[in-house]
Parts: C-alpha cells; structure tokens; sequence
C-alpha cells in the first residue's frame, strides 16, 4: 500500500515537473484602457497634482488622507505626498 502511495506521489511529481517544464520562461501581464481625450488634456490632468483627486482610485479608497504639495504647482519639481489609512479597503 505504502509502496504504491509512494509511486503516485513521484508519478504526480515527475507529471508537475513536465509541465513546468513546458511552461515559456517569461511571461507579461497587459492592461489597457482607451480615453476618449486628446493627449493634451490627459497630460494636463496627470501633470498636476492638484487634480488627482478628480480620478485616482487611490484617493477614492481613504478619502480622508491627508495630502501634502510641494514645489512648482505642475511639472517637473513638483511634489506630492500623503498620509493615509491602514486600514483600507486595499490594504485588507
């Protein structure tokens, strides 16, 4: 009984091994999404900080965080910072 237990248990893993084998090396995970908008007006929104909070999911989920701007209003140089809830729906 024990020897064929035994012998499943390696068949099992020589079938586990094969398929893994098989399996490509590298794989990637896509995800895309169309705006209707032109460029421009995408750009404007993600370049300033300020109107994040119009469309992050992000700031959807702890809407009490406490947010921090610093350095130019948009561009390069700015800055933004927060402070959060552990306790959100994400980090559940």
């Amino acid at each position: 009984m024990i020897k064929k237990l035994g012998l499943a248990v390696v068949g099992l893993v020589a079938v586990l091994v094969g398929v893994i084998a098989t399996r490509p090396a590298e794989f990637a995970i896509t995800r895309t999404l169309q705006i209707n908008a032109p460029p421009e007006v995408v750009f404007a929104h993600v370049n300033d900080f300020h109107q994040w909070g119009e469309w992050s999911p992000w700031e959807k989920l702890d809407p009490s965080m406490k947010k921090s701007f610093s350095g130019p209003a948009s561009g390069v140089g700015a800055t933004y910072g927060w402070a959060g809830n552990t306790t959100s729906e994400l980090a559940r």
